[in-house]
């Protein structure tokens, strides 16, 4: 009986071992498993949050695209309103230069040109409604400042050297155009737009 008490005790010890080796490996493998479980949610939580943060972003890039446009809209449409506003004034000009405060101006205005001009001789060329009062308003000098009655010269008057070099423009759509933006802020502030 004792080798059966010995193959029964060596058995015994070999399958406590087997019993502590497969304990040890199951929690191994528990470990395991855990930390596998551990990174793979770790991973799943990072590529959400990519995800979250790719989609802000593209979020924000469309709202950003979205107030571009609409501020280009607003842009666009107040222009084409200004531009209304300033046709409109273009077309009062023919009339605004045949108005006495326009013609009371013109001695003052005629002799700032000509100096301007220097002593050369010069040409002043205006439309046929202002051809008399340019005339009486230019001084006299030796030889006189011819006045050419042109049809194209516009609301008032333009001065020029005799070569063509020097030319004084005061006419009232060069005076609108050189005030266009301060105008325009006036405009946008009267219908209470932010220019």
């Amino acid at each position: 009986m004792g080798l059966e008490h010995l193959l029964e005790a060596l058995e015994r010890d070999a399958n406590a071992q087997i019993e502590q080796l497969l304990a040890q490996a199951r929690a191994e493998a528990d470990g395991l498993t855990t930390a596998m479980a551990a990174a793979l949610a770790q991973r799943q939580g990072a590529a959400a949050d990519a995800r979250e943060r790719t989609r802000l972003i593209e979020v924000e890039q469309a709202v950003t695209r979205a107030r571009r446009a609409a501020r280009r809209s607003v842009l666009e449409a107040r222009e084409r309103l200004l531009e209304r506003v300033f046709t409109v004034a273009r077309g009062e000009l023919p009339a605004a230069a045949a108005g006495p405060a326009y013609r009371s101006g013109i001695p003052a205005a005629l002799a700032s040109a000509l100096a301007a001009i220097g002593g050369e001789e010069a040409v002043i060329r205006c439309p046929q409604t202002l051809a008399q009062d340019l005339e009486r308003s230019r001084p006299s000098a030796t030889p006189p400042v011819p006045v050419v009655v042109d049809p194209a010269a516009g609301s008032g008057f333009r001065v020029a050297s005799a070569d063509g070099a020097i030319e004084v423009d005061d006419t009232l759509e060069s005076r609108l155009d050189r005030l266009r933006p301060a105008l325009a802020r006036l405009v946008l502030a009267r219908l209470e737009i932010e220019p």
